[in-house]
């Protein structure tokens, strides 16, 4: 398309011939302007006749120097109506020796052309027979109307030829508003060999500009265009669900990986894409398996309970009923927190970003938290650090904060302190701290406390109804913005969670 547009634009702009003619125009106009002018003296003079008239043009007009061209005729206006009609008082047509005259032959420019370049020449020949079409249409006028020249210069551009025009120009010598002669100037307009010499070397080069953009756009569809074909069909390959994870590992394309360019780029994204989509499906089989994991145990002490204690009375009733509600308790808990667990996942991707001052979020979070602790034995110190914007989620973040001090103080309770910090260095990221000085966690389990429903709490730590997801959505906000989150030992001997957005 690229190279039929550049032909096209090649073709339909080329206005070498029309501006050549127009110019051509002006220039016969003004040495019939420039004639009339040498002229005029004589048809005022009355003393001298028409032949002497005729005779002082030839002296004047037959100056190489002065006139350089010898196709124009002076002739005596009379009203007639043909051109060249009238007594003529200068004839340039007529043979006018300036200088010996040399003869040598000379190949026709259509065979130099397919001498050297008959392809070119090809080339140029189609493209002429279309071009004359258009250029005929473009300056070709009516021929002229010689009455007319009585009160203005007249000029026409008539065809002769197959390929030649006729440019001719008839200007009016006038003595006190009457025209008493007529200057005619004419040349003829070889079209074809104007077009040649024009575009013969345009042409080449066009040629070359095409071979060189074929050659390019072979390169380029073996080193591109075929590849994201062959990647295209293994995207395109009909996935089954028997082993979907499998079928989508397997889109890779060995050879694609290494390509350090934009097909590189593209597959690994693709692969990288995949991947997530993979993980996905695991996660969602994953969590499904969890759910009715976790939910298995209190139905199946629920029923425990109500098969054991049918016939059960008195206190014995009571208590059962009381394990009974007791257990639909926790499952109501749990059922909550996997329906929070959704809502964030879907929030955290659907929802839009917006800038916030997270400072300020945090501020108030902790303030509600001092103000809940000031009773207990459990002290909560604050470093934070003004005035961080940030751009995502402001629940969400606050979730993360609020998850992270309610676990400090589930491990600190009855007495211990907690110490939460927010910095940010100028090109670094927010860091926020939560500290404790509760038991901490073991090096093996830091990386089992963000799954799913998993607790290491025993003993005192022990929280009533806890589903284990805190820790789990705290990990996927945090990485939905980008960030991540880590647990060391803190200071205060306890855990350190460090949140890094």
């Amino acid at each position: 398309m690229f190279l039929i547009a550049l032909w096209l634009f090649f073709f339909s702009s080329d206005d070498f011939v029309k501006n050549d003619i127009s110019n051509t125009k002006k220039r016969m106009e003004s040495l019939a302007s420039f004639m009339g002018k040498i002229a005029k003296p004589l048809f005022k003079n009355n003393e001298i006749d028409d032949f002497q008239i005729m005779l002082s043009m030839f002296d004047t007009f037959n100056d190489a120097q002065l006139l350089p061209i010898h196709k124009v005729k002076v002739y005596r206006f009379e009203g007639q109506t043909k051109l060249g009609d009238g007594y003529v008082y200068y004839n340039g047509t007529r043979p006018i020796l300036r200088s010996p005259i040399s003869v040598s032959p000379l190949d026709a420019i259509g065979d130099q052309g397919k001498k050297t370049n008959w392809y070119a020449w090809d080339i140029i020949g189609t493209l002429f027979s279309y071009y004359r079409i258009l250029t005929d249409a473009q300056v070709l006028t009516d021929p002229i109307v010689v009455k007319r020249s009585k009160f203005n210069p007249q000029y026409h551009v008539i065809k002769t030829g197959k390929n030649t025009y006729d440019i001719r120009v008839l200007a009016p010598i006038k003595i006190n508003r009457k025209t008493v002669a007529l200057v005619e100037v004419w040349e003829d307009y070889d079209l074809r060999d104007a077009y040649f010499s024009r575009n013969a070397l345009r042409v080449q080069f066009l040629i070359g500009i095409s071979i060189i953009t074929l050659v390019l756009g072979i390169i380029l569809a073996f080193s591109i265009a075929f590849p994201l074909r062959r990647l295209s069909k293994r995207l395109n390959q009909k996935l089954t669900p028997d082993d979907l994870a499998e079928q989508m590992a397997n889109l890779s394309v060995s050879k694609f990986a290494s390509r350090k360019d934009e097909i590189g780029f593209l597959h690994n994204n693709l692969v990288e894409l995949t991947g997530q989509i993979t993980r996905l499906f695991q996660d969602k089989e994953q969590f499904a398996a969890d759910v009715s994991h976790e939910l298995k145990n209190p139905i199946a002490s629920i029923i425990a309970h109500v098969e054991n204690n049918l016939e059960a009375e008195g206190d014995q009733k009571t208590t059962a009923l009381l394990k009974i509600k007791n257990q639909a308790i926790r499952m109501n808990k749990l059922v909550s927190d996997i329906s929070e667990a959704a809502i964030v996942d879907h929030e955290i991707v659907a929802k839009k970003r917006e800038k916030f001052n997270i400072s300020n979020v945090i501020d108030d979070i902790t303030n509600h938290y001092i103000d809940e602790l000031r009773k207990s034995q459990i002290t909560l110190e604050v470093d934070l650090q003004k005035n961080i914007y940030f751009n995502g989620l402001p629940d969400r973040i606050a979730q993360i904060l609020i998850n992270l001090i309610e676990n400090a103080i589930s491990f600190t309770k009855p007495v211990g302190s907690i110490r939460v910090s927010l910095r940010k260095r100028w090109g670094r990221p927010v860091i926020l701290v939560v500290e404790d000085s509760g038991p901490g966690v073991k090096a093996e389990m830091r990386d089992l406390i963000f799954d799913r429903f998993f607790s290491s709490r025993i003993g005192r730590t022990v929280v009533k109804n806890s589903s284990g997801l805190g820790l789990f959505m705290c990990r996927e906000i945090a990485e939905a913005h980008g960030g991540t989150i880590d647990i060391e030992t803190s200071y205060l001997g306890g855990a350190k969670f460090t949140v890094t957005l």
